[in-house]
C-alpha cells in the first residue's frame, strides 16, 4: 500500500488529476480479482461487466482526458489558492460540509450518502493538495527549491489533515455498511470530486472524457 501510494502521490506531480484519480480508483477491479483468486469469492456477471466497462472507461479517459504536464511552482499555487473560483468552491464546500455533519452528530443521520458526501468534500481538498505538493516538491527537483515557501507547508498540513478525517468518516461507513457497497461508492464521489476540484483549481477540463467517465461510473457501481 505504502510502494502504491507512493507512486500515486509523485503521479500528481506530472499529470492533471482528471486523469491521476480515476485511474487511482481501479483497485476496485483489482480487488475483485484478488478476492476470487486468494479468498475464493465467487465473481458474478455483473461483477465482470462492470471491471469490463471500468476499464473501458479508462481506457478512454487516458485518451480523451488532457494529459498535459504542468509544472506546479508555490506561486502558481499562491495565484490558484487566493482565486475568486476556488474562494467560492471552498465556501459552498464548508457550508455543505458543516450541514452534513449537523445532521449525522446532531441529529444522528448515519446514512451511506451522508458520511461518504463527507468523505468527498474532503478529497476535494486531498486532491488539490497531494497535486500542489508533489508538484512543487518535483519542482524543486528540476528546477528551483520551492519547499522554503509557506504556501508548500500550508497545502501539506492541509493534505495530511484532509486524509485523517477522510479516513476516520470512512471507516465510520465501513462499520455501518457492507465493503461491498461503501469501496465502489466511494471511489465514484472521490472520483467525482477530484474531477470538480481539478477543473475548478488548476483549470483543468475534462472534454470529450465525459463520456468515458459515465462509463467508468457505470462499471464501479456493478463492480459493487
Amino acid at each position: 500500500m505504502a510502494l502504491g501510494e507512493t507512486g500515486n502521490f509523485a503521479a500528481y506531480g506530472f499529470a492533471p488529476i482528471t486523469l491521476i484519480a480515476p485511474l487511482g480508483c481501479m483497485s476496485v477491479t483489482g480487488s475483485a480479482f484478488i478476492s476470487a483468486m486468494f479468498l475464493k469469492e465467487n465473481l458474478r456477471a455483473s461483477d465482470v461487466l462492470g471491471m469490463t466497462l471500468a476499464f473501458a472507461g479508462s481506457y478512454l479517459l487516458v485518451n480523451f482526458a488532457p494529459n498535459i504536464s504542468q509544472a506546479i511552482s508555490a506561486r502558481t499555487v499562491q495565484y490558484y489558492f487566493v482565486g475568486w473560483q476556488f474562494l467560492i468552491y471552498v465556501i459552498l464546500e464548508i457550508l455543505i460540509f458543516c450541514i452534513l455533519l449537523y445532521f449525522y452528530k446532531r441529529k444522528g443521520m448515519k446514512h451511506i450518502v451522508i458520511l461518504l458526501t463527507l468523505v468527498a468534500l474532503l478529497a476535494s481538498l486531498t486532491v488539490i493538495s497531494v497535486k500542489a505538493v508533489s508538484g512543487m516538491i518535483t519542482f524543486s527537483v528540476t528546477d528551483k527549491m520551492q519547499l522554503t515557501y509557506p504556501i508548500f507547508y500550508i497545502m501539506l498540513i492541509i493534505m495530511i489533515a484532509s486524509c485523517v478525517f477522510q479516513v476516520k468518516f470512512l471507516n465510520q461507513a465501513t462499520n455501518l455498511y457492507s465493503t461491498a457497497t461503501v469501496v465502489p461508492i466511494n471511489h465514484i464521489f472521490f472520483t467525482t470530486s477530484a474531477i470538480i476540484a481539478g477543473i475548478v483549481f488548476y483549470k483543468e477540463f475534462l472534454g470529450a472524457a465525459f463520456l468515458a467517465m459515465f462509463i467508468y461510473f457505470f462499471g464501479e457501481t456493478d463492480v459493487g
